[in-house]
């Protein structure tokens, strides 16, 4: 076989492998992206929603908490939206200076009365804005998200939910979010961020007319 042969065949050879690259990465990736959403988590939020409901409809002694086990899958959240309002913001507190930003969680077009609204985000779209420090926006938007209007009012003990990775503080407005890496997957450029496992207990307790929520990581978990 010639030299000529030869370079024409690893030719050959290199633009096979690189148009093989190009299909088959994308083609994991949305793969990836598509078995990472798990019917676990898909029916605990419904669980977590209805022991929600069981605690609106029942006379609950103030602090007397029911324990429930919220299951996030990765890249996912959960987004509560107050009546009347159009979206959440959380104002991010980085840990290094010159890198704050806001998120801004829309709400679903299912969430149309005045009730608040209670909705898990799986497949969100990301639009990010990175042009001037201090007004660096992440804008999140899943309209195919289920979601639930309940009638009573929710509240975090506290809004830095979770690990916290380079940053100080999460500031909710109109509502909140209890997130597992959907920050961090927003853009390249997000490194300031709170992170939940996989596996998280939370006290709900009522007081009142409304119901708190409160991370209780500290307390012994199930390992699958």
């Amino acid at each position: 076989m010639t030299i000529r042969n030869k370079k024409g065949l690893m030719l050959k050879f290199l633009t096979t492998l690189l148009l093989a690259l190009i299909i088959f990465i994308p083609a994991c990736m949305f793969v990836s992206k598509f078995f990472r959403l798990s019917q676990q988590a898909e029916t605990n939020f419904v669980e977590f929603v209805g022991t929600i409901q069981e605690i609106e409809k029942t006379i609950i002694p103030i602090n007397d908490a029911q324990t429930k086990l919220l299951i996030l899958d990765d890249a996912t959240a959960i987004a509560y939206f107050e009546k009347d309002v159009k979206e959440v913001t959380i104002a991010v507190d980085a840990e290094f200076p010159l890198t704050d930003y806001t998120i801004h969680i829309l709400k679903p077009s299912f969430c149309k009365s005045a009730k608040p609204c209670i909705c898990l985000l799986q497949k969100p779209e990301f639009d990010v804005t990175w042009w001037k420090p201090g007004y660096d926006t992440v804008t999140i938007t899943d309209n195919n998200a289920p979601c639930y209007e309940i009638n009573t009012q929710l509240k975090v003990d506290t809004c830095n939910l979770g690990k916290p990775h380079n940053v100080a503080s999460y500031t909710c407005q109109h509502g909140f979010f209890i997130e597992r890496h959907l920050a961090e997957d927003s853009s390249w450029a997000v490194t300031s961020y709170f992170e939940l496992q996989r596996r998280t207990l939370f006290q709900l307790t009522k007081k009142g007319d409304h119901i708190i929520l409160k991370d209780t990581s500290t307390l012994s978990q199930p390992t699958s």
